[in-house]
């Protein structure tokens, strides 16, 4: 008997999936939901924020100038290869390039259904056995749902990131200036000349303050970490400091070490 097997996204996770899947047509038939046009997922780049063209929230993080902070010797497919003349360290464009060659590779575009969204997800019992029940519809007819059963479901989106965290900062109201989570930052032109807080000294949050500096007046990276372990290298106009403890005045922000910066911006790079 051939498992339908639903597999909800068309990143890397969905397109891995579906590659297995249908490698066993005796065994699996796989149907893949993706809710854009096109294969990649988060790889997309796109320079909307907030909401795409059908109104459904942008999921993707990704800004202009990204690239891997991973060689890709650790982010490939076992069995198929990134070409050998690039370097470790891609620009998020090649990346997406070897998704797509991923998918055409393996002929995985006849299973996926572009510009479907998953909208419920229910087991039911048919015959005594547990099928899954889901619910989609596609993002240009949101008003007419369909209903399919398969014997398994596969959820492949990276979802965990796709909803900024932003910390509660005391007094936050009172701050005049222009506030972001980096999930909505794509490139640093609208920081040109501005005086520019960094909340947060992972990945995301060093690699903007770095490409901030480039064009604001002054950065400063905000971060929990103890002296000991402070980020080096940073260009001149970065400082860093503490975290923040509270907002003192229209633009001022105090610190947890008392001292006090005016900033024009607060850029939270919080996961």
């Amino acid at each position: 008997m051939v498992l339908r097997v639903a597999v909800i996204g068309a990143g890397p996770a969905g397109l891995c999936a579906a590659r297995f899947l249908s490698a066993e047509p005796d065994r699996y038939l796989p149907t893949v939901y993706e809710q854009t046009a096109a294969v990649g997922g988060t790889w997309v780049y796109t320079d909307r924020t907030g909401t795409d063209e059908h109104g459904l929230p942008v999921h993707s993080s990704m800004y202009k100038n990204l690239r891997t902070n991973l060689p890709k010797e650790a982010m490939v497919f076992p069995d198929f290869p990134y070409d050998g003349s690039l370097p470790s360290y891609l620009p998020h464009e090649e990346v997406l390039r070897y998704l797509q060659k991923y998918a055409k590779h393996f002929g995985l575009h006849q299973y996926i259904q572009f510009l479907s969204r998953v909208d419920a997800v229910k087991p039911v019992c048919v015959h005594g056995d547990v099928k899954w029940q889901v619910t989609s519809f596609k993002v240009t007819a949101p008003d007419s749902p369909s209903t399919e059963q398969f014997d398994a479901v596969m959820v492949c989106n990276g979802g965990r990131y796709s909803v900024p965290y932003i910390p509660a900062v005391p007094s936050i109201d009172q701050f005049q200036g222009g506030t972001m989570h980096s999930h909505d930052y794509r490139v640093p032109e609208p920081f040109r000349g501005r005086n520019v807080i960094i909340m947060g000294a992972l990945a995301s949050g060093v690699d903007i303050c770095v490409e901030l500096a480039q064009v604001a007046e002054h950065v400063v990276i905000s971060h929990s970490n103890p002296p000991t372990v402070e980020i080096h290298n940073l260009p001149a106009n970065v400082t860093q400091a503490p975290r923040v403890e509270s907002i003192v005045g229209p633009n001022t922000v105090r610190f947890q070490d008392g001292q006090v910066f005016n900033a024009d911006d607060i850029v939270y790079c919080t996961a």
